[in-house]
């Protein structure tokens, strides 16, 4: 028997927090397990397996472990590292994983899909294509400032080797090392010894649905949960669906950014070679011809406002090239997306780098270096904030992994053209919140926003507005204290910010690497009724329209109707959340095609297509034969049946958002639900009962009692 071809993997792992960066790119196949892909990061990072590790899912939370480790676990978030795939996981090309190796010394690593390739029989071996910079013995040194301070000490062999790393300093000037070296041909061979073998254990279950103490005020999304407004964890909450421009236009326009041109003009004069130092930057003299040659002082003010001859008189006195910003910054840039590659003492452009003018590579790397400086807003220490804020929310400094993505999303969800002002986020933040927490989240939120405003602006991703107030500090101690006497004055004036086409190009890359989803209006057209069903739960309205018109006019209205009303059979609870999305897409069908489809489906016999269709014909005017006036107490019930399938509390969360369209419904047939043959009708009704009494408190007994006289008709 012939295998299947399983696809390969390419995957990028970077060792976090270290610069210049170390990182491997491996392939291997898809359906290898976490299991296996701990052993291939071991190796390529020369760890000995004599600690702990996790892999850690982006949104979820989830953990990937080794279950025979002697560890306390969770069995609510970790799962068996033996029980997934690679490809369960990444199923996305930029998705992102983080692996963490020894919670001592915190060594992370994030793993990213770069490429899906061609599927192969056969040939299931692990290969390394690519790397930068040689990896040390690195056991139990202190984590990446160890490492640092290790890497820093071989360069200098004038100084005597520092404790606590005398011997293995020693150990490696002895032995020559080189930290700018990579020998990819031994890793390869290395690797090749592995066996990538797929899951051996029970697969992974997913998350289990939250479920809330009350009846939550929030959103309920096409996963099961109730999302709470100010929940942090918006991991598998999806964003509005947007629009992009083409990326054609979008690679013009990165092109375009100061830092960008200035990393490829760099990259393009390393193309003889240069020679850089033990830190990989250019020796001194080399950065000052760079500098003039480039014209790399027009980034930098203050050199920009000198004249020619004053401006030679300041390089000359440059004794490091990573003392110029203007030099520094974008060299590093194109370091870290591989624009210039450093071998045996000399730098020399990257093979992939994007000379053409029409090469829309330049937007991928555009992406990576955004992405990381995004990502450097989730450390608290780089913001600036004084402790005794951070004392008082009870964090630390490295507390913030994912607080950046809650503001950036409300920034993303800003309909094209229009601004974000920081009072909107103030006032979703005092929501539900007493003064003190409020106002102390709301000073993080927007120190957050006013780093976020000065790294989009650099990128050109956004337009900045600042206000009045913010082109001096903010004193936080002040508001600090005004926060915890528990006044409320008006904040400080802050930034506007409006994203560009570029921006919500790169925000969107950014949100889907940190795990939320975010859909593009038009992606589901090829996909089957199913999926657009379930997808369209997380939709508005406007986006909701557009996605269906694309949707319907890739098949043809004949076909999509085919295809709508089979996905709508049965009468579970998914069954009825499939027919109430399915109700906008049925209303846009009006061809003859189409409708014959409907009334044939409509004198079926078959539970939830019969009646999906007929309710659907009845909105046009039209009742078809053997479906009378308690069509629409069926359709009312069925409504409200989806979300109480989910949770009891997913029902109250949508009469919350509906209210205004279903409870004038309820109003008018509450007394009649119950003669309704739907087979919930009981259970809707008592759970609708329990949720209206508050708001209501006629509507709900008129609905409790109208549940008692279920099945009464059938028994007389």
């Amino acid at each position: 028997m012939t295998a299947e071809p399983v696809p390969t993997y390419q995957l990028k792992i970077v060792l976090r927090d270290t610069s210049p960066p170390i990182w491997r790119r491996v392939t291997l196949p898809a359906d290898a397990s976490l299991g296996r892909l701990h052993d291939i990061i071991q190796t390529c990072f020369g760890w000995h397996d004599s600690h702990l590790h996790a892999f850690t899912e982006p949104g979820s939370g989830r953990q990937f472990v080794d279950l025979d480790s002697p560890l306390d676990r969770d069995p609510g978030r970790d799962v068996d590292e033996e029980s997934a795939s690679v490809a369960e996981v990444l199923p996305y090309e930029s998705g992102r994983l983080e692996y963490t190796y020894d919670f001592g010394d915190d060594w992370r690593h994030q793993i990213i899909l770069e490429k899906t390739l061609p599927a192969s029989v056969g040939d299931r071996r692990v290969h390394c294509t690519g790397g930068r910079r040689a990896m040390p013995y690195a056991e139990d040194i202190g984590g990446v400032w160890g490492l640092q301070a290790v890497i820093d000490a071989v360069a200098d062999r004038t100084a005597s080797a520092p404790e606590p790393w005398t011997d293995l300093v020693e150990t490696l000037r002895e032995e020559g090392f080189d930290p700018a070296g990579f020998d990819r041909d031994t890793l390869d061979r290395e690797l090749a010894r592995l066996d990538p073998q797929p899951p051996t254990s029970a697969p992974a279950p997913r998350p289990a649905p939250k479920r809330a103490a009350a009846a939550p005020r929030g959103h309920l999304c096409s996963c099961g949960e109730i999302h709470d407004d100010e929940d942090l964890d918006v991991g598998l909450l999806a964003v509005r669906p947007v629009s992009l421009a083409p990326r054609a236009e979008l690679a013009t326009a990165a092109r375009k950014v100061p830092l960008i041109d200035a990393a490829l003009r760099l990259a393009q004069w390393c193309q003889d070679r240069r020679a850089v130092t033990s830190r990989d930057v250019l020796k001194p003299a080399l950065g000052r011809a760079a500098v003039q040659e480039l014209e790399l002082w027009a980034l930098d003010d203050e050199l920009s406002a000198l004249q020619p001859a004053e401006r030679d008189k300041r390089l000359a006195r440059l004794r490091s090239s990573g003392d110029l910003p203007c030099l520094d910054k974008p060299w590093r840039l194109a370091l870290y997306t591989d624009l210039v590659e450093i071998s045996s003492g000399a730098a020399r452009s990257g093979t992939d780098l994007p000379v053409a003018e029409e090469d829309e590579g330049v937007l991928d790397l555009w992406c990576q270096a955004l992405e990381a400086e995004l990502d450097e807003l989730d450390d608290f220490g780089t913001l600036g904030l004084p402790p005794v804020l951070l004392a008082a929310l009870g964090m630390q400094g490295e507390d913030g992994d994912g607080l950046a993505a809650v503001v950036l999303r409300a920034l993303y969800e800003v309909p094209n053209g229009e601004w974000l002002d920081t009072a909107l986020l103030v006032d979703a933040l005092r929501k539900g919140l007493p003064t003190r927490e409020a106002r102390l989240i709301e000073l993080l939120r927007l120190q957050i926003l006013d780093q976020a405003a000065i790294v989009l602006a650099e990128y050109q991703a956004a337009d900045v507005e600042t206000g009045p107030e913010t082109g001096r500090p903010r004193d936080h101690i002040l508001r600090i204290k005004g926060a915890a006497d528990g006044s409320d004055d008006t904040p400080l004036p802050g930034n506007r910010l409006r994203l560009t086409p570029l921006g919500r190009h790169g925000l969107r890359e950014y949100l889907l690497a940190e795990g939320i989803p975010a859909p593009l209006i038009g992606e589901l057209a090829d996909a089957d009724a199913p999926t657009l069903l379930d997808a369209l739960l997380d939709y508005d309205q406007e986006s909701a329209q557009a996605e269906i018109a694309g949707w319907i006019s890739q098949r043809g209205q004949g076909p999509a109707a085919v295809q709508l009303i089979d996905t709508c059979a049965g009468l579970e609870a998914d069954a009825a959340l499939r027919r109430l999305s399915a109700a906008p897409v049925l209303a846009e069908l009006d061809e003859p095609r189409a409708l014959a489809v409907l009334r044939k489906a409509a004198a079926s016999k078959v539970p939830g297509c019969a009646q999906i269709a007929a309710i659907t014909l009845s909105g046009r005017g039209e009742i078809p034969e053997g479906h009378g006036p308690e069509l629409q107490l069926w359709g009312l019930i069925d409504h409200l049946w989806g979300p109480l399938g989910v949770a009891d509390e997913a029902l109250a969360a949508f009469l919350d958002q509906q209210g205004g369209s279903v409870l004038p419904l309820l109003e008018q047939a509450a007394d009649d639900l119950w003669r309704c043959d739907h087979p919930a009708t009981r259970a809707v009704l008592e759970a609708a009962g329990r949720h209206l009494k508050a708001p209501d408190k006629v509507l709900a007994k008129r609905l409790r009692k109208s549940a008692t006289k279920v099945g009464s008709q059938r028994r007389q």
